[in-house]
């Protein structure tokens, strides 16, 4: 790894409260390896043989269903974990990767992760933490689908792409991909992107604005609960 893949880990949620002493017992047996988009980490159903921390670039989490129909779960960035529990479990990933964005990931050994994880308590604390933290964005996502409509989804996913704030906002991935993140087919994507020109949201391609923030998120009941 490199001084700053060291830095990048200690910034991380998983990481930021070990001690170096930790870090190095973790990572001593891993390491990065450098991916173009396109690239596939794993399929859903293979057995997990390491766990994922992604350095840079972008990752997209999807699932398939039996009749082949393709849907993103869950995006990743620089410094997310990825897939923990299917490590720690030993049991194969429910979901697949595929790279967006040329990436660079730390690979460690589920092995080895296992290992250390069953002796090292800070660790174990850190980990909880970790997968609380996606549990609450798994929760976020089923409130998403439940209880808001397609524009409502797709205006609170808009301002959480400005930090809540509007104004100009470059979307990271296709319009798309962003439509199966957010649970829709690109045709209803589209009529939703169409219906929120009357709350003040414009733009083309990846680039969008949104007029007026406090108004967008009235309309789609935003909350800044993380």
């Amino acid at each position: 790894m490199r001084s700053d893949d060291r830095a990048l880990l200690k910034s991380t949620p998983l990481f930021s409260d070990l001690p170096a002493t930790a870090i190095d017992r973790l990572t001593y047996t891993a390491f990065v390896q450098n991916l173009p988009a396109g690239a596939v980490l794993f399929q859903q159903g293979d057995q997990p043989e390491f766990l994922y921390i992604l350095l840079s670039g972008r990752v997209a989490l999807t699932g398939r269903s039996a009749e082949g129909d393709e849907a993103v779960i869950e995006f990743f960035r620089r410094g997310d974990v990825f897939i923990a529990p299917a490590v720690i479990l030993d049991l194969p990933y429910l979901m697949s990767t595929r790279v967006l964005q040329d990436a660079r990931i730390l690979m460690i050994p589920a092995e080895h992760f296992r290992d250390v994880l069953a002796r090292d308590p800070a660790l174990n604390a850190a980990l909880v933490r970790e997968l609380a933290r996606h549990w609450r964005l798994l929760i976020r996502q089923i409130k998403d689908l439940k209880l808001r409509t397609a524009p409502q989804r797709l205006a609170a996913y808009l301002l959480d792409l400005s930090g809540g704030h509007g104004g100009n906002v470059l979307l990271p991935e296709e319009r798309k991909l962003m439509a199966g993140r957010l649970g829709m087919t690109p045709e209803s994507f589209s009529r939703a992107f169409a219906q929120l020109a009357a709350e003040g949201v414009t733009g083309r391609g990846r680039n969008v604005v949104i007029a007026d923030a406090a108004h967008l998120r009235g309309f789609c009941a935003y909350d800044d609960i993380l």
